[in-house]
């Protein structure tokens, strides 16, 4: 249901969020000749938000992250030293040599199983990965004949790529229809199969081990402000003063996300919920607490 923007106040900090696409990142930023050249995704949110209404955070989020067309994630390649952030996979394969060696350890406590799947949840370019089954050939005389295979949750068609490209050499081969579960497939360097999926719930069932380093992390979240009696949810609307800009504002009445996501008996200024990423927990888990999966 739309909210009137007559019934809506903006929050007292911060005023306003403006938002920058350049070719390879995105800046939380106001220069001053940004409207000579606005950005697709801006226009897109205001157009979205002057049709419906004021979205919430976590809408916004999902929107500017992944959106098909014009999302960051989807994009770009952000990570490592010429992206915007580097993560402890790029600065050394220590880490995930490290992991590699508990990943097998947690293998031999569980028995041994014959099937080996580890699964990784926002696999980045792919480094982690390939620094765990760098192990795993240095290890194959413990693993002996289980069988091996890596599956990746992937949505953004961009990094699955140079994922391929670290993980096979650029030797994969993406499905013939776009509703195939596993809409990309390969084979590493030392033979092991490589599947990419959109949804955990497509990987097969199995002894499953998952990583997800600093996965749930960027995953939008539902944001809610503190009133004098009750939590109302922080919105993103387009600056009446400016429409260029967005800017937060406060919900006059409760929301779906704030009768259902606010836990009872919070008392801090500004609460965040995470919606998807605890949709992403509950399928773990689930997994987790069946037979033959840790």
């Amino acid at each position: 249901m739309r909210l009137s923007r007559a019934f809506i106040r903006a929050v007292s900090s911060p005023a306003t969020v403006t938002w920058r696409s350049a070719q390879s990142r995105i800046f939380c930023s106001s220069p001053s000749d940004y409207r000579k050249s606005q950005p697709s995704m801006l226009k897109h949110l205001t157009s979205k938000i002057k049709a419906t209404g004021p979205v919430s955070v976590a809408e916004y989020m999902r929107e500017v992250l992944t959106n098909p067309v014009t999302g960051y994630y989807v994009r770009n390649n952000m990570l490592g030293p010429d992206g915007d952030f580097i993560t402890s996979p790029e600065i050394s394969q220590m880490f995930g040599e490290l992991l590699g060696v508990w990943i097998i350890s947690e293998w031999m406590a569980a028995g041994r199983p014959k099937q080996l799947q580890l699964v990784e949840l926002g696999p980045g370019n792919g480094s982690l990965a390939a620094d765990v089954l760098r192990v795993f050939g240095q290890l194959q005389s413990v693993l002996g004949g289980a069988s091996v295979s890596l599956h990746l949750i992937e949505v953004s068609p961009a990094l699955s790529d140079f994922q391929a490209q670290t993980l096979t050499g650029g030797g994969s081969q993406k499905a013939d229809c776009e509703a195939d579960p596993v809409y990309r497939h390969g084979t590493t360097a030392a033979g092991l199969p490589v599947s990419w999926y959109r949804c955990l719930e497509d990987v097969p069932a199995g002894f499953s081990i998952f990583v997800a380093h600093e996965f749930f992390d960027s995953l939008p979240v539902h944001k809610f402000q503190r009133t004098e009696k009750v939590w109302r949810e922080v919105l993103v609307d387009v600056d009446p003063e400016d429409s260029g800009k967005l800017r937060f504002v406060v919900s006059p009445g409760p929301t779906l996300a704030s009768a259902t996501l606010v836990q009872v008996g919070v008392w801090t200024a500004v609460y965040l919920a995470y919606p998807k990423p605890s949709l992403d927990c509950v399928c773990v888990c689930v997994r987790l607490m069946k037979r033959g999966t840790t």
